[in-house]
């Protein structure tokens, strides 16, 4: 069963969700003047080459279709070991129709350089198995490796061939790294399971693999040091960068499923509501990540990773903020002091500032109840009640995004709706996730109708 299938039986059973999804696309298709269908969003992209309207798309503009924000090594399992001479597989789904993809390559917290002997694109067929006739080279610099410094992100170069690819495609990234890597620069919470083949150095990246590679390849969770993919695009808008913690990371990766996170279904939303000129939607979230403070393993402070995270992203349009519920559970800012909102409203008004210098515009998300959860204080909910009220009233986002509102109790406004409360009153639900996809106003969004 796809992803976009999957999701669509989930808002069949989510209740209010799904009914105020349903209300939101009825309302987007009327606000934006789109057609009422978009195009069927196939599980397989296109094969290379495969029509002359993805060849047009190479002239014209890049865009980010797929994003995970790198984050610190844990302090054990496979990020903290690293790899040896190793197949790395990763999943990911653009978000966005195009050609010509790049890749971007992070090993900001790694200790080594990073050895990438080859790496290339395909399309998943099942598991860890590529479509036969799909595998296309990824090169740096007109090279078929790299070395990635500690430190430092690496951008490959388009792919040679005009490789097509339809919006939620599966597709494989695979990287065959050479020696030792280290520690690594990975980000924990995959939506799809990916695949590590160990002691794989002699494989050669055109080679065929033995019949029996796919008896060696092991699971493994998490996105490593692949941190992007943008493409060209004749026909996007932009990219809505999606900006925050946990509650958009989304819940760990499930055994043999994908996970359910309001970004992805965002992205499902725009595209019935543009169908012509849609967006692409990127994720960079990171559990537990803080506003003021950074905190391993939950990355660097958002106003320390902003400018790397969101304003490097391709053709970004937009970005959703929603940080500081974990600043305020965590009780103290980087000095041990109580911490405060006026703190947390100014450190949001530094990334209001760095956005709009950059051309983005910058959409306010309130933060979400916490009564009964583990960190709840009734100081902290006054930290959050006095955050959520100059977000709505301040006049200094281009638009709000209530997503208190939209999963607030009505009779305890400072805990969840029980439908949308996950089971720990911090995070939301299957349903609380769609309710949130559905509070996007998609009219406040930069491009022009069309």
């Amino acid at each position: 069963m796809s992803a976009a299938v999957s999701r669509r039986r989930l808002l069949k059973l989510a209740g209010g969700a799904a009914a105020a999804l349903g209300v939101a696309a009825a309302a987007d298709r009327d606000a934006l003047g789109e057609a009422t269908a978009a195009p069927a969003r196939s599980a397989v992209p296109a094969r290379a080459g495969a029509s002359a309207a993805s060849r047009a798309a190479t002239t014209v503009r890049r865009f980010s279709a797929w994003s995970a924000a790198p984050s610190f090594p844990d302090a054990s399992g496979r990020s903290a070991t690293g790899f040896h001479d190793a197949l790395v597989r990763m999943v990911v789904r653009p978000t966005l129709g195009g050609t010509r993809p790049r890749i971007r390559l992070s090993n900001r917290y790694g200790t080594a350089p990073l050895h990438v002997s080859h790496a290339w694109i395909s399309v998943r067929a099942e598991g860890p198995e590529e479509e036969p006739g799909t595998r296309t080279a990824v090169t740096f610099g007109g090279r078929a490796g790299a070395v990635v410094p500690a430190g430092s992100d690496l951008v490959s170069d388009a792919v040679a061939v005009p490789f097509a690819v339809v919006p939620e495609a599966a597709l494989l990234v695979t990287l065959q790294v050479a020696g030792a890597t280290g520690p690594t620069t990975w980000h924990a919470r995959s939506r799809d399971a990916g695949y590590v083949m160990d002691g794989a150095a002699r494989l050669a990246r055109g080679a065929r693999l033995p019949r029996t590679a796919t008896r060696r390849w092991s699971r493994l969770d998490g996105w490593f040091w692949l941190c992007g993919l943008d493409l060209l695009s004749g026909s996007a808008a932009g990219t809505v960068v999606c900006f925050g913690d946990s509650i958009t990371d989304g819940p760990p990766t499930p055994r043999g499923a994908s996970s359910v996170r309001w970004p992805d279904l965002l992205a499902d939303r725009i595209a019935r509501a543009r169908p012509r000129s849609p967006y692409g939607v990127v994720d960079l979230g990171i559990a537990g990540n803080r506003l003021l403070r950074s905190a391993k393993p939950a990355g660097a402070a958002a106003l320390d990773r902003f400018g790397t995270d969101v304003l490097a992203q391709q053709g970004a349009t937009d970005v959703i903020l929603l940080e500081g519920i974990n600043d305020i559970g965590a009780g103290t800012d980087s000095y041990g002091r109580p911490v405060t909102a006026s703190e947390l409203i100014d450190a949001q008004r530094r990334l209001i500032g760095q956005a709009r210098s950059a051309g983005l515009a910058v959409h306010g998300a309130t933060l979400l109840p916490f009564e009964g959860a583990k960190y709840y204080t009734l100081q902290g909910e006054r930290v959050r009640q006095q955050l959520n009220q100059w977000i709505r009233t301040g006049g200094e986002y281009d638009s709000v995004v209530d997503f208190d509102r939209a999963v607030r109790d009505l009779r305890q406004p400072t805990r969840y709706a029980v439908p949308y409360d996950s089971g720990d009153h911090l995070h939301p639900s299957d349903a609380g996730q769609a309710a949130l996809a559905a509070a996007v106003d998609l009219r406040a969004l930069q491009a022009p109708r069309v």
